[in-house]
Formats: structure tokens, sequence, C-alpha cells
């Protein structure tokens, strides 16, 4: 079967759930539906008594440049007291390091590989494909979004499951809360799933002025306030060179962008409070991909490498009623682990297509393992577009990097451990054997996509 209620983790949040898990197992015995199958699931009962939950995606964030997770720069004040209230997952890691891809894979729970949605092959997601929010809307809850379009278009097939799914054309996160909570205003009177993207810390870099110079004081160089993307361009064809204190200038807008973030991101958890939301609703925070800043040749840009700089990102979960607030999780996790998470703290079934699983049970100590990462760039090539992750090692472009003693990816020890190496490469290929292969058709962007995705930097 499909569901399976040894998976259900136990306490009070299981057994609240109880008399919903009882609906949607007799609904499902009188369809004979599966999921995973195909075939879309028609609607179970819901449950008025579901918790709500609000996904957050802050597109191109690095973890390390959060205070939450160790930097020491005041980036992200408000995040840093969500966090006192959540799980905070100090080694997750994304599946691809380009938004279509690494979203694809935190609604489907598959890999790149699988799900088939692809930005450099103008694919959407295919229709076979179940999602995360087809499930939570087939039990029931109003399920809305609010993206920065680009690579989240609808275009792209990421609405699925989504009754609202609105693109205000904005990069800045207050653009996209103040729709969101007006949203909420309007809300039917049942749970809800509500989901938030943006730009705001994508390429170009243009900051709020206040923000600015919170980092930025003192900067006597040449380079503007606003970082254009044609200026990175420049930078990394090699036709602009940079002066003394360029990097960190273009690192203190990038860093004022996730502060001006860290802001709106504020205001929406005031206004859930506000309205007596916030003790009922699951907040999960996180990211599609990093950023490089020169770490392996490249500044500002992203989607070219497989490197630590560009998968590790930030993973918050704040579960309802605080639960396991203040716990910090060491062990290795993924993106496709987001929505069994989110299913499972619902008191939904985890369909069995769905690769990833439960991170509950690493919030309350049940379990301790690391799982081990696929990630894969968005190219035609087949070849070295890979790599593997475990705590330990990193498999990529046929190089091993040793975690422990080279955590900056420098050195390349494959020919000393070909036992580990041959391991890694098992791991891939079992991993996308596991699931079915899927291809959506092909799209063709026009319009105001064109526009947005001309001014992130993906078209010339």
């Amino acid at each position: 079967m499909c569901y399976d209620p040894g998976r259900s983790r136990p306490g009070a949040l299981a057994f609240f759930f109880l008399d919903m898990r009882v609906w949607i197992l007799l609904w499902a015995s009188l369809t004979g539906l599966l999921w995973g199958c195909s075939a879309k699931p028609e609607p179970p009962p819901q449950s008025a008594d579901a918790p709500n939950v609000i996904l957050i995606s802050i597109d191109t964030l690095r973890a390390d440049h959060l205070g939450c997770y160790g930097y020491g720069r005041p980036t992200s004040p408000e995040l840093d007291r969500l966090c006192e209230d959540s799980v905070v997952f100090a080694d997750a890691i994304a599946h691809a390091p380009s938004t279509l891809h690494s979203h694809a894979s935190i609604f489907t729970s598959l890999l790149p590989h699988n799900h088939g949605a692809a930005w450099q092959g103008k694919t959407r997601l295919a229709d076979e494909c179940l999602t995360v929010t087809e499930v939570a809307q087939s039990a029931g809850f109003a399920t809305g979004a609010f993206t920065g379009g680009g690579q989240m278009d609808k275009i792209f097939g990421l609405d699925q499951g989504f009754d609202f799914y609105e693109q205000p054309g904005a990069k800045d996160f207050r653009d996209i809360v103040r729709p969101a909570t007006a949203w909420l205003d309007r809300r039917p009177d049942k749970p809800f799933f509500l989901f938030l993207h943006t730009y705001e810390t994508h390429h170009p870099y243009e900051p709020p002025a206040r923000f600015l110079e919170l980092f930025d004081e003192g900067y006597e160089g040449e380079l503007p306030d606003e970082i254009s993307v044609d200026l990175l361009r420049e930078i990394n064809r090699e036709e602009h060179v940079l002066a003394e204190g360029d990097l960190e200038h273009i690192v203190n807008a990038y860093d004022a962008e996730i502060r001006s973030m860290d802001e709106a991101l504020g205001r929406l958890v005031a206004y859930l409070k506000e309205q007596d939301l916030y003790d009922d609703t699951m907040i999960v925070f996180t990211s599609d991909h990093g950023e490089e800043f020169g770490e392996h040749g490249k500044i500002g840009w992203h989607s070219h490498t497989l490197f630590d700089e560009l998968l590790k990102v930030p993973l918050v979960v704040k579960y309802p009623a605080q639960e396991h607030a203040g716990t910090k999780v060491s062990a290795q996790v993924r993106s496709i682990d987001i929505a069994p998470t989110l299913l499972e703290a619902l008191g939904l079934p985890v369909p069995e297509v769905f690769s990833g699983s439960d991170l509950t049970p690493l919030a309350d100590a049940r379990q301790s393992e690391s799982r081990t990462a696929v990630s894969r760039m968005d190219r035609q090539a087949s070849k070295d577009v890979d790599s593997v992750r475990t705590p330990d090692w990193k498999l990529f472009r046929g190089q091993l990097f040793d975690l422990n003693v080279d955590p900056e990816e420098l050195w390349d020890t494959a020919l000393n451990r070909p036992g580990v190496v041959e391991q890694l490469r098992l791991e891939l290929e079992d991993a996308v054997a596991s699931r079915e292969r899927y291809s959506g058709p092909q799209v063709v962007p026009k319009g105001a996509t064109l526009d947005e995705l001309k001014a992130l930097g993906y078209l010339q």
C-alpha cells in the first residue's frame, strides 16, 4: 500500500489527526486509487482541524550568509527569531543549482533526472508527476501561490495543484508578502497551503540604500551600488577587472538584499501572529540553490557547477504549536525530503512515487542517519552533470572530494579512493533507477515571461 500507518510519527500531533487519517484510508479503499499512480487522486474528506502550511523559497539564498547558520553579519534578524521556534537543518542539500530544476524536485520529491522539468530544454513539469500541492488540494486545503515568475512561471507546470497561482512580477519579497496576506484575509474557511517565492536575492543585486549602508560603509571603488547582470557577465568574462574591495562590495549588495528580504519575512510572521494563525501554521523556509562569489571561478553566478556554494541551502521548519522548537539537526538532508515532511505533519499519506522521506524523526531524535544527496545541472549534455554527496564525500565530474579535510572542494582524491568513487556511482545509478522518468512537453515563453527571464539573466 502507498499509505503506511507505521510511518506516522507518534505523539500529540499524530493522534490529533487520527480521524482525518481514518477518513483518508476509507476513501482509498473505496476508490481503489493508490498515491503515486499516473491517475491523479480524487478529493478525500478534509479536516477543519488540520494545520496550515506556508512554504517559502528564497531564490539563490546561501545558507552560510544567514545568522542562524553562523554568519557574523546582521543579514537575517527576523529569520533568526523564527529559528528559535523552529528546527534548523544545518546541512541541507539542493538537487540543482537552477530554479526550475530545483523547485520541481521540491514539489514532486523527485530528482531532476526523473521529473523532467528543465529550463535548458524548455520542458514543463509533466502532468503525470504528482506534486505535494495536489495531495494537499485533494485533501481539501485551499492552495495559493505568489511567485516571482521567470522560471517559476505557470507555463513550466509548477502551478499543478494550486487553486490560485499569481505572479506579481515583483522582485522584492515585500511585494510578494503583501498580496499573499491579502489572499489570506479572504481565504475560504478551511486549512490553507500557501507557497511564496521571491527572486530578491537573485542577481541583479539592487538593494534599497538603507540596507546597503548597513554592510557597505567605507567602499570607495568605482562599482555602482546596483550590480547589474550585464556587469556580472563582464566580470565573469574577464572583460572587467575587479579592483581591491570590489568583490566585497558585490557581496555587500547581496547581503543587503538578504536583509531586505528578511524584513518582509518579519512582516509576514507578525501578520500571522496578529491573525492568530502562527501557532496553527507549519512554516518551511528554504531556497532552491546558492550563489558563487569566487570559490570556483565565477562571481555572482550559479547553475554552472555542483559545488557546495551552489547546493547548500537553508532549511528551517516551524512545526505547528512550535513543536521541537530550538532543535538543530546536523545530519545531511535533501530538498526532496520537504514534501514528505509536510504531508506527514498534516496527517496525509505520502505517495509511494516520492523519493524523499519525512524529516521529523531527525527533529525528535528518533533517527540520526544522513541521507545521500544526488544533484544535477540543467544541461543538455549527459556527461559530468551529476553529483553525489554524503556528509564525508562529494563525487562530481569524476573528481572525489573529502569534505572533512577539504570542505572547499579543491583537491581531487579519486585516484586514492577508487572504492568510494564506485560506491557513490552505484548510489547515483540506484537513486535514478528507483523512480520512473517523466518528460513534459516543450513550451515557448512569451511576453512578460520573456521580460522577466531577461531581467534575471536567463536570456540576453
